[in-house]
């Protein structure tokens, strides 16, 4: 007997993945203008955010920002990059 199956379906693996929600977390000098500067970048580079919280005291030299974005495949890299691309920024990385 023979089969008459056809060929075996393409399977795209080139394909980027899929977008998903990432967190990060940000330690930044200046105060409230340190923390502009990375609330404009993300603005500016049209990165969603989904959440977003702000940890600025008055007296303590680092602020913290944490929020939640929208990024495709490897795109996580490139937002730390740009992220610790600015003199205000201490330490970026995956929350």
């Amino acid at each position: 007997m023979t089969s008459t199956a056809g060929p075996a379906p393409l399977v795209h693996t080139d394909r980027p993945a899929a977008p998903s929600y990432r967190r990060v977390a940000v330690r930044a000098i200046g105060g409230v203008d340190g923390l502009f500067r990375i609330v404009g970048l993300l603005r500016e580079r049209r990165y969603r955010v989904r959440d977003m919280s702000v940890d600025v005291r008055e007296g303590v030299v680092e602020s913290t920002v944490r929020c939640t974005v929208l990024l495709n495949g490897d795109d996580l890299g490139l937002l730390l990059h740009r992220l610790r691309r600015l003199p205000q920024v201490v330490l970026a990385d995956e929350d």
